[in-house]
């Protein structure tokens, strides 16, 4: 390139990254007023606006006590205050309310949220999850507000249960009675060093007034948003269900709102954050169908979290007593602990797009490796150091394979050159005479490029890994690589670079400068001295964002390959001299 091609880069470039700094965007474009929420995390019960209405098109009043029970009961309910029961396992604090017999609090013991705290999974206290609703001949009745009786808990001075390993489960049961026999009923029972506890809804003497013969298992508290940027953690939010042997995705905008109703034999409805997920899984029978609906929560000035919810439709027998167990999971996106269900659950695990899809075999494999090593070695970060000392010596064969041919064609240069300046206006010639002289010296001009296209499912199945997996969140390595899920950043920029971002990270500019040796080392044409440049310089603004466990495997994995280099090219490897051999050749021949 000239002087002018490159002064015109260099002025592009500035007038992008002056666009980028605060006084640009304070002088130019119009803002929003912030809203008080922070633009980082919200706490759980900060959503206050209404669940979208079910795709059924059914209003959901609160419980109506003039249509359901006599006065004499109504002044019961009436005189009830709620009541908080909290439970503590080894693993979460969850905290129950008698207003409507519902989790209002789930707080993980192992995970901390973006401002260090316990992470809290209900998104909203106002939700009703797990509730309960069906339909009348007139209306829906949901029992949100409706204030249940603690049924084995009736010493009104114990608010707090805990497990321990002598008493590794707690059951909580509620009930509200109605008059005429007619009651609802909500257990639970949670275990010591589970995700998974037991939810069981009973039904006695409603049959009767039940219009389609089957009620409604409700989760609207959705997800609470974790992470330090809350559109990462919004661009996993999504519904999954699982009906037959189809897994099927519900996703909107985040700035939108959508619902969608789906019917079959359904085996699970679930919710999922980029690290977090709660599903509800029927014991007994399956589902009749599922409505899913989503809207968007703006959160600060720019951000936006998705706020989902669905309902599950059961059956509901003629029997005076109905009752049906469920599975409720609500912990992280664990493999081995979501496996365990046997529920299939695990299929939402690195499903988020089609690449992710795609690729799910190596990063399964990944992910598993991983945890492998985790049991011999605890630190993450030295793990991924073994596990690209494990692949360059898995790839040795095929790297020594393509540094040789590639010593090589470096040595075919000549001949090459000459066939070219010979056929230049016989083309098919050319190209006859090219393979004719790769067979005589046993050149493969695609084996350099071999172990580069074997190492691409590998780097987009550790991406995937590195970006969505649970084991990495929060994993140390060393100083200041605190987060390998997150870019070793240790500085911020008063402004944004076009496709580099407003963060310094140690990293990725390691990794360019390994790439630069690298190709410089193999560097053969003098015209391909750009690319030695260009290439090592695109990869630092790509990597900028990404995770720091990424990119610090594509670090020690070019300085790795730089030592086998070396060792290729000082060593007893060395290729011979082709045309040592190409004389031997002729000399027969003659």
């Amino acid at each position: 390139m000239d002087k002018r091609t490159i002064l015109a880069f260099i002025l592009i470039g500035l007038v992008l990254i002056f666009t980028q700094t605060k006084y640009y965007k304070s002088k130019v474009i119009t803002r929003r007023v912030p809203s008080p929420v922070a633009t980082q995390s919200i706490p759980a019960d900060s959503v206050k606006h209404k669940p979208v209405p079910s795709p059924r098109k059914h209003t959901y009043p609160q419980i109506e006590k003039k249509q359901i029970m006599p006065l004499t009961e109504q002044s019961k309910l009436q005189s009830l205050r709620a009541r908080n029961i909290t439970v503590e396992t080894e693993l979460f604090t969850v905290v129950l309310s008698t207003r409507g017999g519902k989790i209002i609090s789930f707080k993980l013991k192992k995970y901390r949220d973006a401002k260090g705290a316990p992470a809290e999974l209900i998104l909203s206290s106002l939700g009703n999850s797990p509730g309960i609703q069906y339909v009348t001949y007139e209306d829906t009745i949901r029992f949100n507000n409706a204030i249940f009786e603690l049924q084995n808990l009736s010493d009104s001075s114990v608010s707090r249960l805990a497990t321990s390993t002598r008493k590794p489960r707690v059951e909580i049961s509620f009930v509200l009675p109605f008059g005429e026999g007619k009651s609802i009923q909500k257990r639970y029972v949670f275990y010591h060093d589970r995700y998974d506890f037991d939810f069981e809804a009973r039904f006695s003497g409603i049959s009767s007034e039940v219009a389609d013969r089957s009620y409604q298992i409700v989760w609207d508290s959705g997800l609470a948003p974790t992470e330090h940027k809350i559109s990462e953690d919004a661009r996993y939010a999504k519904i999954y269900s699982y009906l037959g042997k189809e897994l099927e995705e519900f996703n909107i905008n985040p700035k939108g709102k959508k619902e969608k109703h789906i019917s079959g034999q359904l085996k699970w409805a679930a919710i999922r954050s980029k690290y977090f997920v709660v599903a509800v899984i029927p014991q007994e029978n399956h589902g009749r169908g599922v409505d899913m609906w989503g809207q968007g929560v703006p959160i600060g000035d720019r951000d936006f979290y998705k706020h989902y919810g669905f309902n599950i439709q059961m059956s509901l027998s003629d029997a005076p007593v109905h009752a049906e167990r469920f599975t409720v999971y609500l912990g992280p996106v664990d493999y081995y602990r979501i496996k365990k269900l046997r529920v299939n659950l695990e299929k939402i695990i690195m499903s988020s797009g089609w690449y992710e899809r795609l690729f799910r075999p190596f990063s399964i494999a990944i992910l598993l490796s991983f945890r492998f090593f985790h049991n011999f070695i605890s630190n993450y970060g030295l793990i991924i150091v073994v596990f690209s000392i494990l692949i360059k010596v898995i790839t040795y064969p095929l790297t020594k394979k393509s540094y040789v041919s590639m010593k090589k064609m470096q040595l075919i240069q000549p001949q090459m050159t000459a066939l070219r300046e010979k056929f230049k206006n016989d083309p098919q010639r050319l190209q006859r005479e090219m393979i004719k002289l790769y067979k005589e010296y046993g050149v493969n001009p695609m084996s350099g490029c071999l172990p580069m296209l074997l190492q691409m499912p590998l780097l987009i199945g550790l991406f995937i890994v590195f970006r969505s997996t649970i084991e990495l969140r929060g994993a140390k390595f060393i100083l200041w690589i605190k987060d390998l899920s997150r870019p070793d950043t240790i500085a911020h920029l008063p402004f944004a670079i076009p496709m580099y971002g407003d963060t310094i990270n140690v990293l990725p500019l390691l990794m360019g400068l390994t790439m630069y040796f690298q190709q410089k080392a193999t560097m053969q044409d003098p015209r391909q001295k750009m690319m030695a440049y260009f290439m090592p310089i695109f990869f630092v603004l790509l990597f900028n964002s990404f995770p720091s466990g990424l990119t610090l495997y594509y670090t020690l994995f070019n300085l790795f390959t730089i030592v086998q280099q070396r060792l290729l090219r000082d060593g007893s490897l060395q290729p011979k001299p082709v045309e040592t051999k190409a004389k031997g050749k002729r000399g027969k021949r003659g």
